[in-house]
């Protein structure tokens, strides 16, 4: 075989090994050509003649190289932009047009532009590029970056999975920042906004193509937004505003603005907040809003409250007020007690100023005026604050019972309220919280005592209510007696009307009180008394034990007396007159001639004695008044009745006993 057969086997043979040849020998005498093959390939040739043959790559292959611009490198820098090419070729080493390229790296490292990390390859080299920036400005660390493509080759069939990869530096970054703006130069208005930014530089240069994320904060108010990216120049633009919850917020104060990055030092500047201005005064409360004289058992003294707030109703502290009463009467003070000039005081920091205003000894309404000690136009008055007595006196005391006859002789449970009203002796209502005890000669009081409430509106109902209730040993005359009794202040007359006792002056000396249980308006022996120092020669006044007075005008026990009758519930009846002339009349008691249980009811009815007759009557009245004695019924028959003729009366008790008697009429 000669050479030129030998050398096209040789071209054939590799070309079947998919270039595992180098190039074929040249004519026999020369010297054999350089192989050119991209995988597998290598040098050959023979010593030979002329003309070697080329073998190219038979699978696609991908290729990376890094640029920091047009620079190739194996770093990738914070600084600037570097730049991933991957050259993308098929199996006969020509570059693939149009292909999608992904990228891929590790997240913790690298980023990608586009985020996707999905690139075409151009038109015309098949190059796919893509931007790369690191994710951390701080890591110097290394890592791959790898590239992937599905290449279908020239001669058809199923598309190769074709990767490549190269190995890269991440180069850490000097990251500064400079240029800090605030504007420090001009003072902003309380409350009002501006402009704040700041440079980034990586490597001393502006970040301009590297983002950087900056942080502002402010130690009073707030920036908005409070974390930025920088923009295309490296610098980062927020917005300030003089705006806080707390007290008295960013008004007249320093604030300091600091910009800060990660492993960056940051920055700070400060921008002059002007102070706010008071606009108004706000009367806030009075509390209680009711006080009482001195030496009353209630409040004395009441705390008037006022804020100071600027034009967008934010309080304001330290503002000076000046504080004066209105329309006060003489012993009212302001501040403390006796005072009654103008009273200097500083809103604290909730814009709050409080001052003690302090009851005197005579009943008034009053106003506590605030006007603002740099500008008198902005003032304020409270709501009217009342000043009363409240120590209630014997002349404004009584008692009364809701039903004065109960059926509770011979039934337990049966009950009825009791109330004892008081007054100071203005007429004043006494103090919430006033204690009233009572006692009683038979039954149990339901509670033994009561304390005097608030209304609705909160003001003092001035009166206090407990029950009596049937039980135990009655007495024999069915009559109970009930003494209700709190500490208050002996009547006097006011002669220099300054409503304070004075020396000389007239008043009533009250001796103890005692329970009266059997109503002698005398003090019995064994009746209930309520034991006080005193021993001077006295009356003793509305149910007060005599010679138990101590002589001076004073405190002394205030007190209501009661009876309430235990009745039956059968009546008895004493016929007053059966004549029709001079009209028909009885009297209704129960067992003790006392009055049948308040709220019985009696009903009359006519009746004529001849079968061809015809009477009617009606009686009044028809239901027992609320009273402890007899009363006595009228019944008028209809002119239709007769001599002869008869009178059904029926009484009922609550409890539904029912007593029947009839009268016959006389002429």
């Amino acid at each position: 075989m000669n050479n030129k057969s030998t050398g096209t086997l040789m071209v054939l043979a590799c070309a079947l090994l998919m270039g595992a040849c180098g190039g074929g020998g040249g004519s026999p005498g020369t010297t054999g050509g350089t192989g050119s093959g991209t995988t597998n390939g290598g040098t050959g040739g023979t010593a030979g003649g002329t003309g070697g043959t080329t073998i190219t790559a038979s699978v696609p292959k991908i290729t990376l190289t890094l640029f920091n611009g047009a620079t190739a490198t194996s770093s990738i820098n914070a600084s600037g932009v570097t730049t991933a090419k991957a050259t993308v070729v098929d199996e006969k080493n020509n570059p693939v047009k149009g292909k999608l390229v992904t990228f891929t790296g590790d997240a913790t490292l690298i980023t990608f532009s586009p985020l996707s990390g999905a690139v075409l390859t151009d038109a015309v080299t098949g190059i796919a590029t893509i931007q790369i920036t690191p994710a951390s400005l701080s890591s110097g660390s290394g890592g791959t970056l790898s590239a992937s493509a599905t290449v279908v080759p020239s001669t058809g069939g199923t598309g190769i999975l074709t990767a490549g990869s190269i190995d890269y530096q991440l180069s850490p970054a000097n990251l500064t920042l400079s240029t800090l703006d605030v504007q420090t130069s001009t003072p902003l208005a309380a409350y009002g906004t501006r402009a704040v930014s700041v440079t980034a530089n990586i490597n001393s240069a502006a970040a301009t193509n590297t983002p950087v994320q900056i942080t502002f904060t402010a130690s009073c108010g707030t920036v908005t937004p409070a974390t930025v990216t920088t923009d295309g120049t490296g610098k980062a633009s927020s917005t300030y505003t003089a705006n806080s919850t707390t007290i008295p917020g960013c008004a007249g104060a320093n604030v300091n603005v600091t910009a800060a990055a990660a492993s960056a030092s940051s920055l700070s500047g400060t921008i002059a907040v002007q102070p706010t201005l008071a606009t108004n005064i706000q009367f806030v409360s009075a509390t209680p809003q009711l006080i009482y004289l001195v030496g009353s058992v209630g409040a004395t003294q009441s705390q008037v409250s006022f804020k100071v707030v600027d034009s967008s109703g934010n309080p304001l502290q330290n503002q000076s007020l000046n504080l004066s009463l209105t329309n006060a009467a003489p012993g009212v003070s302001l501040g403390t007690v006796g005072n009654t000039s103008t009273v200097a005081a500083t809103t604290n920091s909730a814009g709050v100023v409080s001052v003690p205003v302090f009851s005197g000894s005579i009943p008034t309404s009053l106003q506590v005026n605030a006007v603002l000690a740099s500008n008198q136009s902005v003032s304020s008055k409270s709501n009217t604050l009342l000043v009363a007595s409240g120590v209630p006196v014997q002349s404004a005391t009584s008692i009364a019972a809701e039903k004065l006859s109960i059926e509770g002789l011979f039934t337990d449970g049966v009950s009825t309220n009791i109330t004892l009203s008081l007054a100071d002796r203005q007429g004043n209502p006494v103090p919430v919280g006033t204690s009233v005890n009572f006692v009683a000669s038979s039954g149990v009081m339901v509670p033994a005592t009561c304390v005097v409430p608030a209304l609705s509106d909160g003001t003092s109902a001035s009166s206090c209510t407990t029950s009596i209730r049937s039980q135990g040993t009655r007495p024999a005359n069915g009559r109970v007696a009930i003494l209700a009794y709190t500490p208050g202040e002996e009547d006097f007359v006011d002669a220099n009307g300054n409503n304070v006792y004075d020396a000389g002056e007239t008043f009533t000396d009250l001796g103890n009180a005692y329970r009266d249980d059997n109503f002698s308006n005398l003090f019995d022996t064994g009746e209930f008394v309520v034991p006080r120092a005193g021993t001077t020669v006295c009356v003793g006044g509305y149910k007060g034990r005599t010679d138990t007075c101590d002589g001076v005008w004073g405190a002394a026990d205030v007190r209501g007396h009661q009876m309430v009758v235990f009745a039956s519930g059968q009546a008895y009846f004493s016929l007053e007159t059966t004549s029709r002339g001079s009209g028909i009349g009885f009297t209704v008691a129960d067992v003790n001639g006392n009055s049948m249980p308040t709220g019985t009811t009696i009903a009359v009815d006519g009746r004529a004695a001849s079968p061809t007759g015809a009477c009617s009557a009606t009686v009044t009245p028809g239901i027992i008044p609320n009273t402890v004695g007899p009363i006595i019924a009228a019944v008028i028959a209809a002119p239709t009745c007769v001599t002869g003729d008869f009178v059904d009366i029926t009484v009922k008790s609550p409890r539904g006993l029912v007593t029947s008697r009839t009268l016959q009429l006389t002429p």
